[in-house]
């Protein structure tokens, strides 16, 4: 199965791609791995970027991935979309205490399996969080644009409380992985 999960910054999409991941032993794409430099966070060429998501996509015939970069997600053909659009003040709240865990991360060597990637989060500022709130409103219009021009199947998750929901459905469509290791 290939199952793409989208969503503003804060929504919660690392984290439920990690716990699909684990639970359904799907390889894990974060779309933030194929943009940035992992030392500065800076963009590769998009050229660039397209050859990695290219490469992923051909070396896994199924897969978990995630991001909110529209010019990237609309080359992937899944068959699940994890809609992750959160409510506007939740969504900021996430984004401003990922500062602090990845304060916390800073110098210290950083697993990339971790739904926290510290390389994005240096310091904290309001500039910072006002212009994630506006990035977070494009992002939303944005996936809504995306979705309502699209046939996927998607299925809406607003926080943990609803993986159930997004386990069961991907338990529900057979594919070869084994769920063995399932919670």
């Amino acid at each position: 199965m290939k199952i793409l999960i989208i969503g503003p910054l804060g929504a919660g999409k690392s984290s439920l791609a990690y716990a699909i991941n684990k639970r359904f032993n799907l390889p894990r794409l974060n779309l933030d791995e194929i943009c940035r430099r992992p030392h500065d966070g800076s963009y590769y060429p998009r050229e660039e970027q397209f050859d990695k998501l290219y490469d992923f996509l051909h070396t896994h015939p199924f897969w978990v991935a995630e991001g909110c970069q529209r010019y990237l997600y609309e080359k992937m053909c899944p068959d699940l979309i994890v809609d992750m659009r959160v409510n506007r003040l939740v969504a900021m709240w996430r984004f401003t205490t990922r500062f602090i865990k990845a304060k916390k991360l800073i110098g210290k060597t950083i697993d990339k399996d971790l739904p926290v990637q510290a390389y994005h989060y240096r310091k904290i500022t309001l500039t910072k969080i006002r212009d994630y709130d506006v990035t977070g409103q494009e992002i939303n219009a944005e996936i809504k644009d995306f979705l309502a021009n699209n046939s996927f199947k998607v299925i809406k998750c607003k926080s943990f409380r609803d993986y159930p929901k997004v386990f069961a459905e991907i338990q529900n469509t057979s594919f070869p992985y084994s769920t063995e290791n399932s919670l």
